[in-house]
This record gives C-alpha cells, sequence and structure tokens, in this order.
C-alpha cells in the first residue's frame, strides 16, 4: 500500500464531517456530509488537488445521485478504489413532505433545466457541480431557497430532474429561457385566470384550468399581456399563441422513472379531444345519497355524483370520475353548472341553498324530493306519503346531497342524446383537466 498516498487521501478529509460507510479489499466508501454539499465538493476536490491526491471529481456512480468523487491508490499491483459521496447535513426537518416537498421538487427542475439550457447540451449528475449550480440560478426564478434545491433534494428526485432537464433542452435549444416556479412572473399568469373566472366562475380550482407547475418564459416577456384578456377563451387562445412562439410554456411535472422523460401536448386546439365518454344511463338508489351517470361501456366508468364533506358537514357536493382502473378525477358544483349552461341545459341550485333547505326540514321540501323519485321511478305515486315521512327522518346530509343528485339525474335523463353526450364528455374531460375551457401545457414524466 502506498502509505502516503493513503495518508494524503485522509488529511484531505480530516476537515469535514467524514465516516466510512463500507469497505471491502478492493473499495471504501467514504460518506462527507456538510449543509451544501455542491460546495463541499468543491472544497474536497480543492484538498485532494492542493495535497497532490490523483482524483476524479464530479463522477456519476450508483452510490449516489449526486456526482461522487474517486481516488485509486495501487497495492502490490492490486488497485483499491476509494469512493467520496456527498450528502447533505439536514436539520430534523428534513427535507420535508407534502406541500414542501411538492415546492422543493417542482423549484429544483426549474433550476436542473436551467443548468442545461445553460450548458446548452444535455446533463449527467457529472454536471451537478458548483460552478454549474452558481452560473444557472439566475435563470431559475423560483419561491425556494438556492441552499435547498442544491442539497435537499433525494437521490431519485435528482434522476428524475436530470431526465426531466435533458428532455426540456431538447425541445427548448435556445439559451433565451428562464424556468419560473411561484415567481411574480407565475403569479401575473394566475390572476389574469382568476379574474375572468370570478365571471364566467368555470373552474373551482386552478389546476384544472392550467395544472402547470413550472413555466418556461422568453427573457424580458412580461406576462401583464394577459390581463387585458376577458374571456377564458380568449386567455387561452393567448396562451396557446404564446407557447406556440416558444414566449410562455406551462410545464406540468411528474416524477420520471426511468433514465428518459417524455413531454406530450394537452389542451392544443389543435388536438382532438381523446375521451371516449358519452352518455349512457344514470343511476340511484333510495337509501344511497349518491347517483352516477355513466359515461362508457365498463361497469365502472361513471361519475358518482354525492357530498365529498367529512362528517355531517353539508358541503363538498360534486362529481368523481371512476374508471376501470383507477378514480380520474372530480368536478365540483361551479363548473359542472358551467358545463351545464353552456350546452343550454340550465343549471342546478346552489350548494348553499341545498344546505338551507335541508337543515330546514320542511313539508314542503320533503315533498319537492318525493316527487322527484316518483318521476325518476324509484318509488311509486301510491308511496309518496310514505317517502316523504321517510325523507323527514333521513339525516341533513342525505337530503343536502340526494335533492341535487336527483335533480342532475333527470336534467340528464330528458337531454337529447347529442346534447347529454356533449355534456358528459365535458364533465370527463374537466376531471381530467382537459376540458375546452382549459389553458394548453405540455406534461413532462
Amino acid at each position: 500500500m502506498k502509505v502516503d498516498e493513503l495518508l494524503a487521501l485522509n488529511k484531505a478529509l480530516q476537515g469535514f464531517d467524514t465516516q466510512v460507510k463500507k469497505a471491502s479489499a478492493r473499495t471504501v466508501v467514504y460518506v462527507v456530509k456538510a449543509p451544501d454539499r455542491s460546495k463541499l465538493a468543491a472544497d474536497v476536490n480543492a484538498e485532494l488537488k492542493k495535497l497532490h491526491v490523483k482524483h476524479e471529481a464530479n463522477v456519476k456512480d450508483k452510490e449516489s445521485g449526486f456526482p461522487i468523487t474517486t481516488v485509486t491508490i495501487k497495492d502490490n499491483g492490486k488497485s483499491v478504489l476509494y469512493k467520496i459521496v456527498y450528502k447533505p447535513l439536514r436539520g430534523s426537518g428534513g427535507s420535508g413532505a407534502g406541500a414542501a416537498a411538492t415546492k422543493l421538487g417542482e423549484s429544483a427542475q426549474a433550476l436542473y433545466a436551467a443548468l442545461a439550457n445553460n450548458l446548452g447540451r444535455s446533463i449527467t449528475a457529472s454536471d451537478l457541480t458548483e460552478a454549474n449550480f452558481n452560473k444557472a440560478i439566475d435563470l431559475a426564478i423560483t419561491d425556494e431557497a438556492f441552499a435547498k434545491m442544491k442539497n435537499d433534494l433525494p437521490d431519485d428526485w435528482i434522476k428524475s430532474s436530470i431526465a426531466g432537464a435533458n428532455e426540456l433542452q431538447k425541445r427548448y435549444s435556445k439559451k433565451n429561457f428562464e424556468y419560473h416556479r411561484g415567481s411574480a412572473k407565475v403569479t401575473i399568469v394566475e390572476n389574469a385566470f382568476k379574474q375572468i373566472n370570478k365571471t364566467e366562475r368555470a373552474f373551482g380550482d386552478i389546476n384544472k384550468w392550467s395544472p402547470a407547475d413550472i413555466y418556461i418564459i422568453k427573457k424580458g416577456f412580461n406576462p401583464k399581456t394577459l390581463l387585458d384578456e376577458t374571456t377564458l377563451k380568449g386567455l387561452n387562445q393567448k396562451m396557446f399563441e404564446l407557447l406556440s412562439d416558444n414566449i410562455l410554456i406551462g410545464v406540468s411535472l411528474k416524477k420520471i422513472e426511468s433514465s428518459k422523460g417524455n413531454i406530450s401536448q394537452k389542451n392544443f386546439p389543435t388536438d382532438k379531444k381523446a375521451s371516449s365518454a358519452s352518455f349512457v344511463k344514470t343511476s340511484s338508489t333510495f337509501d344511497a345519497m349518491d347517483g352516477y351517470v355513466y359515461w362508457g361501456s365498463g361497469a365502472n366508468d361513471r361519475i358518482q355524483f354525492r357530498s365529498f364533506g367529512t362528517g355531517d358537514g353539508l358541503t363538498g357536493w360534486q362529481g368523481e370520475v371512476k374508471g376501470s382502473s383507477a378514480n380520474q378525477g372530480k368536478i365540483s358544483l361551479g363548473p359542472l353548472n358551467y358545463v351545464l349552461k353552456s350546452h343550454g341545459a340550465g343549471e342546478l341550485p346552489s350548494s348553499k341553498e341545498s344546505a338551507r333547505l335541508a337543515k330546514q326540514n320542511s313539508d314542503a321540501h320533503a315533498k319537492t324530493i318525493a316527487k322527484l323519485m316518483i318521476d325518476y321511478k324509484m318509488v311509486s305515486k301510491k308511496d309518496e306519503q310514505a317517502t316523504i315521512n321517510t325523507i323527514k327522518g333521513k339525516s341533513e346530509k342525505y337530503r343536502y346531497s340526494k335533492w341535487l343528485v336527483l335533480l342532475l339525474l333527470i336534467k340528464m335523463r330528458d337531454l337529447d342524446k347529442k346534447t347529454a353526450d356533449q355534456v358528459v364528455q365535458d364533465m370527463y374531460l374537466y376531471a381530467s383537466s382537459q376540458s375546452s375551457a382549459s389553458a394548453p401545457y405540455l406534461k413532462l414524466e
């Protein structure tokens, strides 16, 4: 063993938080920790150079999604490989969960995309250096701390972010872009939608209009021009023009499990809506507070309408699209009324009005529900009084949900087939963020 080389290696690591992770006759793995691991890697490599230890920096290796440093020392013709793996020295909270993890992941994707764009090529883990990050940060405008984006991203998300950055770099190879998440410019885009939605009330959730997590924006572009639009149709057309001209591009993110990502376009006006949903039938039973509108040939191809509120609360009446394998999204009462109204099918009463009548529990309202049940052939006319008595004895939540369910099911039954098909398709597309009122965006997965 070349003791002097090994001593020099150990001396280089003395000033750092270093532990031996594993060791064998051929390989030794050191784990070195610090709050800023990209700076840590630069500092360790500088120390190795200073002590004349031959090493390879920024090595892609299975030990870590972040690049490592390797040192090879020969002993009697045999080589021992020393791997130096860099890990962030986390606080008690780690990288977080839920909203915090989402914020970190989306912001880091913006940073990695900026890094690839800045280098003008696809990147690997070897490119995740302090110098490259520092050059890219001016192009990544996010609401996350720079140190967190560099250091706190788990290895699986590092791999996903590299794959995502490379797909975006291939599609947008010019270097005149910025990558935004939670920035002032993103807020302008969101405000343009919100001011119109106050009037049109097409969406209860901005993510149904556009699920974009980051925006790629041409340098110098001010999205305030979107605030001049007064309708969703006009706003969406403007968003499509800006996307087509590579000026403002919304991107929805999903974790990439393979080494290569994929980009698909969503809600482009040139696209043929891919939904095969159409109106098949409706169903409901007396005792259940829910009802179904069937959209496909499968037994589970249906939209369930009911109160999704917790406990006994009289809130959350909406539809959830079911499918053969999984639920496919929800459509709340406001957007449902937008769909119905846009096809000349009128509107359902408000959730607030339904809750008021359910609490009141008057004979008149129970009779109204009973007559709807008779109309729907759920009960017979001769059982009307008994039905009224039963309804009055039911829970407030039952009356709240059932009244709206029956109004909708009867409305759907009475529509002509062409209109009913259009309504059901729009319900389905809305639930999957693909309605005709949704904005165009790219999906990266």
